[in-house]
């Protein structure tokens, strides 16, 4: 049986989530797909740990649950930094799944290009990387025989990249739109309950649906992040992520709420691509929805899309995503889906 040496960059909800899965579904995935994962490295914000023979997924696991950090594991090299941690010990895969940063990209984007540039293969979760080098990324991997695989970076475990890439060949896109960001629907929704803006937002913290720091996802940039890697992936779009209008959901009012309720609507943030004159527009903003329309019924915790094409004509799907353990399965889809193929 093949194993896969791996790094995982980062060790939050997301890789925990995929060791989780990966302790259940250990022998399926070896009987199914004739592979396993032996995780030689590690690293997050404390530091980076390797190990040749490879680290317990439920050492890692017991590690994050007791509130410790990598810096406290057996093999611990406070010296170097995550993007170097592909250096320090023979490796096939990295999977990055550390917080966005949309400054700079990194450490994701620094993880990520230097994996490829070994001729390595990379599973993401995080969309800084794509928004800064899209094109430079993908450059890389044929270059030098890696394989790039970030479903999981765009709506979790809704399969939109894949069925795009996969199943929708030898079509042109026509136009999309869809609800993209889970936070910002659940906040909505929270309006139409009667709470104020500000009230909502606290809950949907409370809940764990925003971070501490919402302005991401209610100023429209998450929605507009996946907005663009989707056009990349399906498009010829050649555009910057600043060719995508962008207006959050901050000015939504419960009164605009129960205004467009009362027109039988429901205000929702849109993401949408369409043609004018040749060219591709690229929106994101809280617009309203026919209330009986299939985003109409993206409730809370539900991301949607909408697809029209010249052969296939309208496809929709979505989900339901509260907890992150189907982006944890996207990113296993992906590992099998590069390891496989």
């Amino acid at each position: 049986m093949k194993k896969i040496r791996t790094i995982l960059v980062g060790l939050g909800s997301v890789n925990i989530g995929l060791l989780k899965i990966l302790c259940e579904k250990k022998d399926e995935i070896a009987e199914k797909h004739g592979f396993e994962l032996s995780v030689v490295g590690v690293a997050d914000s404390s530091g980076v740990a390797v190990s040749e023979n490879g680290f317990s997924y439920q050492e890692l696991i017991d590690l994050k649950s007791g509130g410790s950090s990598v810096s406290e594991l057996k093999g611990h090299v406070s010296t170097i930094p995550a993007e170097a941690t592909i250096k320090a010990v023979e490796t096939d895969l990295v999977v990055e799944a550390s917080p966005a940063e949309l400054k700079t990209g990194d450490p994701g984007l620094s993880v990520v290009r230097n994996a490829l540039e070994m001729g390595l293969s990379v599973v993401t979760a995080n969309k800084a990387p794509l928004v800064f080098a899209f094109d430079e990324l993908h450059r890389l991997a044929e270059k030098h025989g890696g394989r790039l695989a970030f479903s999981a970076a765009v709506c979790g475990g809704l399969p939109v990249i894949n069925v795009l890439k996969r199943d929708l060949r030898a079509t042109e896109l026509i136009g999309l739109e869809g609800v993209f960001n889970a936070t910002s629907n659940f906040i909505l929704e929270e309006l139409e309950h009667g709470r104020s803006f500000d009230n909502a937002v606290m809950e949907a913290q409370r809940v764990g649906a925003a971070e501490t720091d919402p302005s991401l996802d209610i100023d429209g940039y998450d929605a507009a992040n996946k907005l663009y890697i989707i056009m990349k992936c399906f498009s010829e779009f050649s555009g910057t992520l600043s060719d995508v209008e962008i207006t959050g959901i901050r000015a939504v009012t419960p009164e605009t709420i129960a205004e467009a309720a009362a027109r039988k609507k429901r205000i929702k943030l849109v993401a949408a691509a369409e043609r004018e004159n040749g060219k591709w527009c690229l929106s994101v903003a809280p617009g309203e929805i026919d209330r009986d329309s299939f985003l109409g019924n993206c409730d809370g915790w539900e991301m949607g899309i909408q697809i029209k094409t010249d052969y296939y004509e309208n496809l929709a799907m979505k989900i339901r995503e509260e907890e992150p353990v189907s982006t944890c399965a996207a990113v296993l889809r992906d590992i099998i889906n590069i390891s496989t193929d």
